[in-house]
């Protein structure tokens, strides 16, 4: 299953990418969705382009960029949260999904003690469509309200348990307790 959710703008370190809105139009076959089923991300052709160079751009020149199977990665050093900027994807109503290097990034081996990392966003194969996979919604919990059309997610550390109460009757209600956190952003 994957939600049609309204992208409207991307953020890297600050700075509002100039991507035209209308790349994350939504329509019967275009648009922005949620799909747990898919590893990577794939951003929509116009949109693809502005954030891998926003990202190679506000990277310490202690990062070395390379090519890996068509793939921008990069040979670093350090600490991948240490170099590598926030993203942010801005949503319809305000809402505001906050990416860490590790949202974005995927580590792949290493080469004479450096790490190599590589971009989990891809550029999508589909016309117009954005794709938000697992890679962006690891460690968060997600909360799909079928019934009011909205989906909802809060950062959280998913090695922890999520304490689940169920109540069965004429009122049932199941509610899912995150420490100090509420699922609308």
């Amino acid at each position: 299953l994957h939600y049609n959710l309204n992208l409207q703008s991307i953020t890297v370190n600050g700075q509002k990418l100039a991507i035209d809105p209308s790349v994350f139009t939504t329509s019967s076959n275009t648009g922005t969705i949620i799909d747990s089923g898919t590893t990577l991300a794939y951003l929509a052709e116009g949109a693809y382009d502005p954030f891998i160079n926003a990202i190679s751009e506000a990277v310490s020149h202690s990062v070395r960029p390379l090519l890996s199977r068509g793939n921008s990665c990069f040979l670093i050093i350090s600490s991948v949260n240490d170099v590598f900027p926030e993203v942010h994807l801005n949503f319809a109503g305000g809402a505001s999904m906050v990416l860490k290097p590790k949202d974005y990034l995927l580590e792949q081996n290493s080469i004479a003690g450096a790490a190599v990392w590589c971009m989990g966003f891809q550029k999508s194969d589909e016309q117009g469509m954005t794709i938000l996979g697992d890679i962006v919604l690891k460690d968060k919990a997600v909360v799909y309200d079928l019934a009011n059309q909205r989906v909802g997610w809060v950062n959280y550390d998913c090695s922890q348990p999520v304490n689940v109460s169920v109540s069965t009757g004429s009122n049932s209600k199941t509610s899912v307790q995150l420490r100090n956190s509420s699922p609308w952003t």
